[in-house]
């Protein structure tokens, strides 16, 4: 039986709400159990995480892999990696593809592919008909060909009584995961409306994304849970801790460069600064942090969004909207959260990994405690340095290039073996 020993790490376990420097032994590929001064069963390898953060192996569950149709950019298989350096054990991928995860043949094919990976990588499938927001996708056929969740990530039907079909019929089977952007606000719109950018560049008026996020609630009353993506807005974040306070079935998500980075923080003739929705106010960054503090928002996620650099070359008018995340995942979450705000680290934990492993369904994923699967996350939160201009994704169309972070996945583990350590992948 294939065992691992962790020793002298502070666990950090959401499950139990535990943290403490103890050992922690996996055994076939789940955790045994944790303790102190545990002793290595023989043919036991050992790792030493002291003065380490050992976290639930990170869930992210919004995940660009841009295959099939957009393979130079990214690969199932170069998205796995670039999980596995940033600590991601576990993500979601949207259906946005060429063609879009509507088909279930299409759907079995790829997560078939995606077996024979090191994280584990789970398949959103597409609300409507070839994401045209007109048709409901067949969600039956989607679930049993493997489908996690259902959005139309990339774009929202705006037909109520199409969204709300979809809310109803995703309620018994998968959760349903919207991008709130109601495109005929948006327009040619590319920047905040407001920012220092927008007298550059065509605003992009914050109703577009409140608005949604309304319709959302409002379906969510109606219909069913709703979970919300990539939130940026003050009004969207208040808006979801009013309807949690009402008992509504509403969840939501924001991604780092939404509380790291602000409209300010804008470089007209750097592109890797566009993308969607936006970058906000000062104010609404720190409305966004003040509700990933108090559990408002449910959970991190990256919307890793790669695009080959030529794409992005051609300026901020004509590039297209989006980032990478997957690397800067775990370093950007400990710095400005845990050491600059002093969130605590079992929230973090919540955030990065039990909390989007409950809301995907994910049973034996999110925790430490013994029959949990022994996906686990070693960060290093005292050495600092700087993003690389170089990834493990194809691209590297990340604004965050050259910005010194602590927090580093020093090992990562899935399913009990290790797959990045010190900086260098182990699957190869």
């Amino acid at each position: 039986m294939r065992r691992l020993l962790l020793k002298n790490g502070l666990i950090i376990d959401p499950v139990s709400g535990s943290e403490a420097k103890r050992d922690l032994l996996t055994e076939g590929g789940r955790i045994a159990r944790s303790g102190v001064l545990l002793k290595a069963p023989a043919g036991c390898e050992s790792f030493d995480a002291g003065g380490m953060w050992v976290l639930p192996g990170l869930v992210d569950m919004h995940v660009h892999a841009r295959e099939p149709g957009a393979e130079k950019s990214e690969t199932l298989a170069s998205a796995a990696a670039a999980a596995a350096a940033g600590g991601v054990t576990s993500m979601l991928l949207m259906p946005n593809t060429s063609p879009p995860m509507a088909a279930p043949a299409l759907l079995e094919k790829y997560a078939a592919r995606a077996r024979a990976l090191p994280v584990n990588v789970f398949f959103a499938a597409a609300i409507t008909a070839g994401r045209a927001g007109k048709k409901l996708s067949d969600f039956k056929a989607l679930k049993k060909a493997g489908a996690r969740a259902f959005t139309d990530d990339g774009s929202s039907p705006e037909d109520f009584a199409v969204f709300a079909g979809a809310v109803k019929a995703a309620a018994a089977r998968r959760p349903l995961l919207d991008h709130p952007e109601f495109f005929s606000i948006t327009g040619r719109g590319l920047v905040n409306a407001g920012s220092p950018a927008a007298r550059r560049f065509p605003a992009i008026p914050p109703e577009a994304e409140f608005f949604a996020v309304l319709r959302d609630i409002y379906a969510a009353a109606a219909c069913g849970p709703v979970h919300l993506q990539h939130l940026s807005l003050a009004a969207s974040v208040g808006a979801l801790r009013a309807a949690k306070a009402c008992g509504l079935p509403v969840t939501g998500e924001t991604c780092p460069h939404y509380f790291t980075l602000t409209d300010r923080d804008i470089k007209p003739g750097n592109a890797d600064f566009k993308m969607k929705p936006p970058l906000r106010s000062p104010a609404d960054r720190e409305a966004v942090l003040e509700a990933l503090a108090d559990g408002t928002i449910d959970a991190i996620a990256t919307d890793h969004a790669p695009h080959e650099r030529r794409l992005k070359a051609k300026g901020f008018l004509a590039a297209p909207f989006g980032i990478i995340g997957l690397e800067t995942l775990a370093p950007l979450c400990v710095t400005e959260l845990a050491l600059k705000r002093g969130v605590p680290k079992l929230r973090l934990a919540r955030l990065l990994s039990a909390n989007p492993a409950r809301l995907l369904g994910l049973s034996r994923k999110g925790g430490l405690a013994p029959g949990f699967d022994a996906d686990i996350t070693v960060l290093d939160p005292r050495r600092a340095r700087r993003v690389p201009r170089k990834f493990f994704s194809l691209s590297e169309n990340s604004p965050f290039k050259g910005r010194s972070l602590k927090g580093w996945p020093v090992a990562v583990i899935a399913g009990g073996r290790f797959i990045f350590r010190y900086g260098r992948p182990q699957f190869c």
